[in-house]
C-alpha cells in the first residue's frame, strides 16, 4: 500500500476507529516507513495537545470591540438589491391591489370605450366596424365581442370576449383578448402605470 492510503488510515487509527486486517497492515507499513511513522507520531501528539487543551474565555466586550475594529478597517459595503428588492415588493403589492380593485370595480355587462362610437355598429353585445369604414382611435369591449371588416387605426382589447378579423381587416395597434385573471391583472396593472406616467408629465 502507498504512503498516501496510510494518511487516510493514520487518521481512523488515531480515531481508534481502525480493526483488524487494516490496523495489522498498518502497523506492519510504520515499522518499515520512516515518513509514515513520523506523521503517526506528529499526528498523535497534535491530539494529545488538542484534547488536553483548557477553554479560555474571552474577556467582556472581546466580541464587540472585534467586530468595531473591523468596521472600521473593512467598512460594510452597502448592498444595493437591498433596496431594490424592498421597493420593488412595495410597487408590486400596489399594483396587485390597485390592479385587482380595478378589476373587480369594471362592469360585469356589456360596455363599450372608445372616444366615439360613429361608423360603429353596436348591438346585442357585439361591436362591429364595417367594411370600408375607418374607425380612429383605441376599442375596449367589455363582456362582449369585436369584429373588424374594416380599419382600426388604434388598439382593440377585448375584455372577457373574442376579436374576429374579416379577411380584408386592418388592425394598425395592437390586438389583445383578456379572459384569465393573471391576464386582467396584468391589463389594468398596465392601464395604471400609463396613468400614473400620464398624470406625472
Amino acid at each position: 500500500m502507498s504512503c498516501e492510503d496510510m494518511n487516510e488510515r493514520i487518521h481512523r487509527y488515531l480515531d481508534e476507529e481502525l480493526e483488524g486486517t487494516e490496523r495489522a497492515e498498518l502497523e506492519a507499513h510504520i515499522k518499515e516507513c520512516g515518513g509514515c511513522l513520523t506523521h503517526l507520531q506528529e499526528m498523535g501528539l497534535s491530539v494529545q495537545l488538542v484534547t488536553q487543551a483548557e477553554w479560555v474565555k474571552a474577556p467582556a466586550g472581546f466580541t464587540e470591540a472585534l467586530w468595531a475594529q473591523l468596521d472600521v478597517q473593512y467598512p460594510p459595503k452597502r448592498n444595493w438589491r437591498v433596496p431594490v428588492m424592498k421597493y420593488s415588493g412595495i410597487a408590486a403589492s400596489v399594483l396587485l391591489v390597485f390592479g385587482l380593485g380595478a378589476m373587480w370595480a369594471t362592469p360585469d355587462h356589456f360596455a363599450l370605450q372608445a372616444k366615439n362610437t360613429s361608423g360603429l355598429v353596436v348591438a346585442d353585445g357585439k361591436v362591429i366596424v364595417p367594411a370600408g369604414q375607418e374607425y380612429t382611435g383605441d376599442l375596449v369591449i367589455q363582456n362582449g365581442d369585436v369584429e373588424v371588416r374594416g380599419k382600426v387605426n388604434g388598439n382593440v382589447t377585448a375584455l372577457n370576449g373574442k376579436i374576429y378579423r374579416a379577411a380584408g381587416a386592418d388592425i394598425s395597434g395592437e390586438i389583445e383578448e383578456v379572459d384569465e385573471v393573471i391576464e386582467k391583472l396584468f391589463y389594468y396593472g398596465k392601464q395604471l402605470i400609463t396613468e400614473i406616467a400620464q398624470v406625472s408629465k
